[in-house]
């Protein structure tokens, strides 16, 4: 018997290699859009919202280590540096803080958003 057929016998719900497959494709696709998302036109699409982005006049430290290029280090600074001169008005603001080049800034412009508290 053939590992296939006693798949179906074992599991006659669970999902066949066809279905898998698919399924599969749609999860990557999800996941791909998910952590790439300012590659995809925000005209139109109301899940491309600023929203999703996260405030960095809000974050928590923790939150801010997530980001790509920040490590403990940088997240701390930001967070002194809002503590020391207030909210940022801009995401381009944070090349003010010891350690941002206007490179790392740009790269993560589509991550961030700078609203009031």
């Amino acid at each position: 018997m053939r590992l296939f057929d006693m798949a179906k016998e074992l599991f006659p719900l669970a999902l066949r290699p066809p279905e898998l497959a698919a399924w599969a494709a749609v999860v990557l696709l999800g996941c791909l859009w998910a952590f790439f998302p300012h590659t995809v036109s925000g005209a139109g699409c109301p899940a491309c919202s600023t929203a999703w982005r996260l405030n960095v006049n809000t974050a928590s430290l923790e939150e801010l280590e997530t980001l790509p290029g920040l490590g403990a280090r940088r997240a701390r600074m930001i967070v002194e540096s809002r503590s020391k001169r207030g909210d940022f008005a801009s995401v381009s603001e944070l090349a003010r803080v010891r350690g941002f080049s206007k490179a790392l800034v740009k790269r993560l412009e589509p991550l961030l958003r700078a609203e009031a508290r």
